[in-house]
């Protein structure tokens, strides 16, 4: 078989892997990332979640139509860098709470994310003050709603390497690249739209 009738059976195989009906799928992948404008305290989320096994295709065939026409993106105002991370995410989970039932594995880049389950004990037992100003962490009702949707999901977390040379990208690096860059093109299209709107006051 000619290469160029390889690659489209293996888009089509692709293709097929993502819809998959999902009450026969155990196992789901979430990836997550965001682009944030601190000027303008806004930013997009953006995820999108593929049947586990699609991660043992090789990330050579993966095409960004592919992936781009079943991502998700969602605006936020008045956010930041972590807490559009956090806002993600949470909202990534609520939209599949009615989804299947199985194994979840989280991927981003967010160094907050990543590392939220390991400070889950202490967090829980200082009941999610800072040990500083002993007040409120400024993010805590996020926190709590993470540690919900944990309890309920029962997923986990694996950092990627964001904005990594794309040569040494394996398949899940390769998808977590698509999101990010197509967080980064919504918010640059919101921002345009927001000039736009001024100019024309």
């Amino acid at each position: 078989m000619p290469a160029r009738g390889k690659i489209e059976n293996a888009y089509r195989s692709i293709a097929q892997e993502f819809d998959v009906v999902k009450a026969l799928t155990k196992d789901f992948a979430l990836f997550i990332d965001g682009s944030v404008s601190p000027v303008h305290k806004l930013g997009v989320g953006a995820y999108i979640m593929v049947p586990a096994s699609f991660l043992e295709t090789s990330s050579g065939v993966i095409g960004r139509d592919k992936i781009t026409e079943r991502l998700k993106v969602q605006r936020f105002e008045g956010t930041s860098s972590t807490r559009l991370e956090l806002q993600t995410v949470l909202w990534a989970l609520t939209e599949n709470r009615q989804g299947p039932q199985g194994s979840l594995t989280i991927y981003s880049d967010s160094q907050c994310v990543s590392g939220l389950l390991k400070r889950k004990p202490r967090l829980l037992a200082g009941g999610f003050l800072s040990k500083k100003t002993n007040r409120q962490l400024g993010n805590a009702s996020l926190y709590r709603t993470f540690y919900e949707l944990h309890d309920e999901f029962g997923f986990h977390v694996v950092k990627v390497a964001g904005h990594s040379n794309s040569r040494f990208h394996d398949t899940a690096q390769r998808i977590f690249s698509f999101v990010d860059k197509e967080a980064r093109k919504a918010l640059k299209i919101w921002i345009n739209e927001l000039e736009e709107e001024r100019r024309n006051r």
